[in-house]
């Protein structure tokens, strides 16, 4: 089979969860994030292994699958989110205190990885159930389709037009890919405002444009430094030609918190 039937297939099943998890939120939500959540923070931690850091990856990712759950449970999802920065600073004092007593691997590096891992995969995650919460129903799902725009017109601004190397840490990508990119992403965002009026007004759709279209392709390129550095290819084999949970959301993971601070940031305007 080829690597292409194997991204059709893989679209085809988890792309209908996504939007419906997505739409829906609530617990469907929150089990599909934590789900995500808990696979792409042990590939983040695995691929460590490769620098000889060793990360404890089970208390990391049930440290991390406590925090995602318990804002949550409670009331007022809004105000609770902010309780996350104490959660870190929790568990950075029980990374670093367990670490103490590890018998073999220690490294006075791994908790900062497990800490680090938390901010950069969960708290995003964290922040798609309160930026649910906060805004209309169909934010995540919009949010998506943005980074598929983005992601597919870079790729054939790139192999058509491309000719300018965007970045030494991604060679295949382009400058003109990046930018086709970055205008298509605006174009649709404009598009689903004049498809959905009442739910996305044409400020809203103009700078989530914007920042989808930035920070999708920054949220690439970083996990991309990520793993030249760690020298591998792929987070994982997971998903069938498309490598790890990690290489597919690598994106979101920037997105989101950009759509978050400005979602925030009306409230104080």
């Amino acid at each position: 089979m080829s690597n292409l039937s194997k991204r059709v297939i893989a679209g085809i099943f988890g792309i209908p969860v996504l939007i419906y998890a997505s739409y829906n939120g609530g617990i469907y939500l929150i089990v599909l994030t934590l789900i995500l959540n808990s696979i792409a923070l042990w590939e983040f931690c695995s691929m460590f292994e490769n620098k000889n850091l060793f990360p404890l990856k089970k208390l990391t990712v049930i440290t991390a699958d406590v925090i995602l759950i318990l804002p949550a449970g409670f009331p007022g999802f809004a105000n609770s989110f902010y309780l996350f920065f104490y959660y870190i600073l929790l568990s950075a004092l029980i990374f670093s205190s367990v670490e103490i007593f590890r018998k073999d691997k220690r490294n006075p590096l791994n908790p900062a990885v497990s800490v680090f891992g938390i901010v950069y995969i969960t708290l995003p995650f964290v922040m798609i159930n309160f930026l649910q919460s906060m805004s209309f129903q169909k934010i995540i799902v919009f949010m998506f389709i943005l980074i598929w725009t983005c992601d597919t017109a870079a790729y054939f601004g790139g192999r058509f037009l491309g000719k300018r190397k965007l970045s030494e840490i991604s060679p295949n990508k382009t400058i003109e890919g990046s930018a086709a990119g970055f205008v298509f992403t605006i174009i649709v965002s404009l598009i689903l405002h004049y498809i959905f009026p009442d739910e996305l007004n044409l400020k809203d759709a103009a700078v989530i444009g914007i920042l989808t279209g930035i920070f999708s392709q920054t949220g690439d390129l970083f996990e991309s430094l990520i793993k030249r550095y760690c020298g591998v290819k792929d987070s994982s084999m997971i998903i069938p030609g498309h490598g790890g949970i990690l290489d597919r959301f690598d994106s979101l993971l920037f997105v989101t918190p950009a759509v978050t601070v400005y979602f925030i940031a009306q409230k104080f305007i």
